[in-house]
């Protein structure tokens, strides 16, 4: 795990090896005052959801929720 230190509008850039045209950037978009963190993500190439969801992936929406 690579662990960061990272500022508002500060960003990091990950790819596939082999793919490095096809990015995905992970930006800090707001820092709250308690502490809380917004991300921005940016890739075409990428689906990006929660962990939560992650293990659900593919029995439902990618809001969250599950069809019945």
């Amino acid at each position: 795990m690579l662990l960061l230190n990272r500022k508002v509008n500060e960003s990091i850039t990950t790819w596939n090896r082999g793919q490095r045209d096809k990015p995905l950037v992970i930006r800090v978009t707001e820092v709250s005052p308690a502490g809380t963190v917004t991300l921005g993500f940016e890739g075409d190439a990428h689906d990006v959801c929660r962990t939560e969801i992650y293990h659900n992936y593919g029995e439902g929406d990618m809001n969250g929720t599950t069809q019945q």
